[in-house]
């Protein structure tokens, strides 16, 4: 057995190499490390950029457009910013758009579409624009929030421009004077069930809690608050940081429970006492049917299978080669409107085997779990 020191030690060394391949990543792909810019962002004019086909010139009279990146940073959606660009043209909104690269997935860009969030500010007065009230997208109802700040905020900056009165923004995507945005229910109730996971199962060794536990974390962090952590995320914070106030709270507790427990004698306690899908599995897992007994060698041989494609992953993610494949991860299946259907369907195919095989997609497949468990040393 390793001793304390010694384990620390190299766990240390290997959390610091998965940060910096995430830093690499943020850095190298989208240009922003921890919120702060480390090299020249992309231009407007870049094929990436989804008003790139008609670029519009901030001189003119007539027609300028507004990049919501600066205007308010501290405004973050699931992953990240989601900094939008804001086309004005003879006094009328033309355009409004996603600003890429951008954190968020593509699959979450779609939805907003699929709403008609984007076309909502079509045509009218930017003055009208920049007071008018938009409903958030109720299946992403934090980073559609996120998404309509940053379009207020580009609507009061384009008034502004036209020597317009606009209510200004106050960071949290609130106009002045507006009654102070209240901590959503659904978030106070995960930060209830991750404070239970973080500390309950120290001392409770309970049949009967860990059922409750598991069908919390499933209903309440993945269902109701989708609330987890994934590569995805990960790579977010990393560019972008935090969010702050409860949000930031609860991925402070997720972090915390990812990789400062292990230090401390409670591997994978993420993964076995918060992960939603996780969760969902071990809850198959309990139905009454006949478990697969895997021959050793299979076993092993899926692990190092599971170790080879996280590596190659990685790689790719550093690289820029694929990135999307974060999307692909499966804790997606719980905002099953901006996912791929395929995502779904595998959601569900792994759901079934764990009936099965135990948390089968934890321990054979899940990138996110590959990176915890090579911080570990497993």
């Amino acid at each position: 057995m390793k001793k304390p020191f010694q384990f620390r030690l190299a766990y240390l060394l290997r959390l610091a190499a998965c940060l910096l391949m995430l830093a690499a990543f943020a850095g190298l792909q989208h240009g922003r490390l921890m919120g702060r810019p480390v090299r020249t962002p992309i231009s407007d004019d870049n094929p990436e950029s989804p008003m790139a086909d008609e670029p519009v010139a901030e001189s003119s009279n007539t027609a300028f457009v507004v990049d919501s990146t600066e205007l308010v940073p501290d405004v973050r959606g699931f992953a990240g910013p989601v900094p939008v660009e804001v086309e004005v043209r003879d006094g009328l909104v033309s355009r409004v758009a996603p600003k890429l690269p951008n954190a968020e997935t593509p699959g979450f860009f779609g939805m907003l579409e699929s709403a008609g969030l984007w076309h909502a500010w079509d045509g009218l007065p930017v003055g009208v624009a920049a007071t008018s009230q938009v409903d958030a997208v109720t299946s992403a109802t934090f980073s559609s929030k996120a998404a309509i700040a940053n379009v207020r905020a580009a609507l009061a900056e384009a008034a502004r421009r036209q020597g317009e009165e606009a209510p200004l923004e106050d960071g949290t995507g609130e106009a002045d004077g507006a009654e102070p945005s209240r901590i959503p229910a659904k978030t106070l109730a995960a930060l209830v069930v991750l404070v239970a996971a973080a500390v309950l199962p120290l001392f409770v060794k309970s049949r009967h809690y860990r059922l409750v536990q598991l069908a919390l974390d499933v209903a309440v962090l993945g269902l109701w608050s989708g609330l987890f952590l994934s590569t995805a995320r990960l790579a977010g914070w990393m560019e972008s940081g935090l969010a702050s106030g409860a949000e930031g709270i609860a991925a402070l507790l997720m972090l915390a429970m990812a990789f400062l427990y292990p230090v401390f004698g409670r591997p994978a306690h993420y993964c076995m006492q918060v992960c939603p899908f996780g969760a969902a599995q071990e809850l198959a897992g309990r139905l009454p049917v006949q478990k697969w007994k895997l021959p050793p060698k299979l076993v092993r041989g899926l692990t190092i299978l599971r170790r080879v494609l996280w590596w190659g992953l990685m790689v790719s993610l550093v690289s820029g080669l694929w990135a999307g494949w974060m999307d692909w991860e499966l804790f997606g299946a719980f905002a099953w409107r901006a996912v791929p259907p395929v995502v779904l369907a595998l959601a569900v195919v792994f759901l079934v085997l764990s009936a099965f095989v135990p948390r089968a997609y934890c321990r054979f497949v899940c990138p996110t779990g590959s990176l915890f468990k090579f911080t570990e040393g497993n």
